[in-house]
């Protein structure tokens, strides 16, 4: 997510006195003051965050996820630019802190009591939060949340449905995000405590503290920060059988003008591959009750799956096709040079899901697995672990939704297969 915030020059003005009055009022001890005037003189602001999935993640466009929205909005109240670094546990993400290697650390939960040497940035928000557990356990479940900073929140929930852990307590929002790992629905209860999202800072480091709570009292003046806090659309989970009678249904009256709309000269995949991506995608978007591709509705890549090219408006339907194919052939080109055919197209399209990073970490795990990292019936494996903490936490990339990609792939050459199929009916 991306927030744009106005760079007139009387914000400007203001946001350089008000910092300016702040190095003024410590000036005294250098040592303090030293933390905000190296960012600026470096012009990178550095955040660590936590990679999971309630957390934030690499998708195939860069960094996503809440943390991510605020620190590009704070590197560009402070005029710098940003650097992210993942972690995958509280301690390291301090420790860094504490080492210098960040600026500022994001984690998803901060314990009741710091170490001297941490402090905290504003709230900028409260998490409503749940009691998970067994029927005839939740209702008896502590108030303690103490357990998130040092155990994967997908492994809590894992943990509950198993009966290792009797219970816990989770933000709602998480819970909703993670649930569709557990193999059956857990008993839940609300709670009066709610847990704060904010991040941690150096204690001998007050300018810095300053200049965040005045970017977010600055945010929730002008809206700002309620759009980072916003939650992207949920995607189906692409779950249950092959919705093939419908595809066909959708499909098979308008074969000829599906055909045309795809297909463009110099085109590198054929336009089967690229229809079939298109009704996946439609498929995938929560809300959008019109998953078909029956003409003349226009070819619109849902908000969730946007090819990230940079599309003048408005898009026509020929602009959007030619993306799609010119955003898939970058993504082969990348891939191993060993990848070879019918594999090769299959690890792109996960890699369309996921990102490229991704299939980096799959590749990687499959060949650490003894197995031949260069075909799909391997390599779909690994992909489905890079959901799973005991596999991601291993990677560089972290965390992805392994499932769904493989979901994904398997839909999209379904649809296409059945396309060709309905292409030579016709002849």
């Amino acid at each position: 997510m991306t927030l744009r915030f106005k760079k007139c020059s009387r914000l400007r003005r203001s946001i350089r006195r008000t910092l300016c009055a702040l190095f003024a009022l410590t000036q005294s001890d250098s040592l303090i003051a030293a933390t905000l005037p190296d960012i600026l003189e470096s012009n990178q602001l550095r955040v660590g965050v936590i990679n999971s999935p309630v957390g934030d993640t690499i998708g195939r466009a860069g960094y996503q996820g809440e943390n991510i929205a605020l620190a590009k909005g704070f590197a560009d109240y402070l005029g710098v630019s940003l650097n992210v670094r993942h972690f995958y546990h509280y301690d390291e993400l301090q420790d860094a802190l504490a080492a210098g290697l960040i600026d500022a650390a994001a984690p998803l939960s901060v314990p009741d009591i710091l170490p001297p040497a941490y402090t905290t940035g504003p709230v900028y928000q409260q998490r409503p939060q749940l009691v998970i557990g067994q029927p005839e356990s939740a209702s008896d479940c502590r108030e303690d949340h103490s357990v998130l900073p040092a155990v994967p929140v997908e492994s809590i929930v894992k943990k509950v449905a198993a009966r290792s852990l009797p219970c816990a307590v989770l933000p709602e929002q998480w819970l909703n995000q993670v649930q569709h790992h557990t193999p059956q629905p857990l008993e839940t209860k609300p709670v009066p405590a709610t847990l704060p999202h904010q991040w941690t800072l150096m204690a001998n480091a007050p300018l810095l503290r300053a200049a965040l709570f005045d970017f977010t009292h600055r945010s929730r003046v002008n809206h700002s920060l309620t759009l980072a806090l916003s939650l992207p659309a949920v995607t189906q989970r692409l779950n249950g059988p092959l919705p093939t009678r419908q595809f066909i249904a959708d499909s098979q009256p308008h074969l000829e003008l599906l055909k045309n709309t795809f297909s463009f000269p110099g085109q590198t995949f054929p336009w089967y591959l690229l229809a079939a991506i298109h009704y996946a995608d439609r498929q995938l978007a929560i809300g959008d009750k019109s998953a078909t591709t029956t003409p003349p509705a226009p070819f619109r890549m849902p908000l969730s799956m946007t090819t990230p090219l940079a599309l003048e408006r408005p898009f026509s339907q020929q602009a959007l096709v030619q993306a799609l194919d010119a955003y898939l052939s970058e993504i082969s080109r990348k891939l191993p040079a060993r990848l070879q055919l019918p594999d090769k197209q299959l690890v792109m399209l996960a890699a369309y899901v996921l990102g490229q990073e991704h299939m980096q970490d799959a590749i990687y795990l499959t060949q650490q697995n003894g197995a031949e990292p260069f075909l799909w019936a391997n390599i779909k494996q690994q992909t489905t672990l890079l959901a799973t903490p005991d596999s991601y936490q291993k990677t560089r990339y972290g965390y992805a939704d392994g499932p769904l990609a493989v979901r994904y792939v398997d839909w999209v050459m379904h649809f296409s297969d059945t396309l060709q199929l309905l292409e030579k009916q016709n002849q």
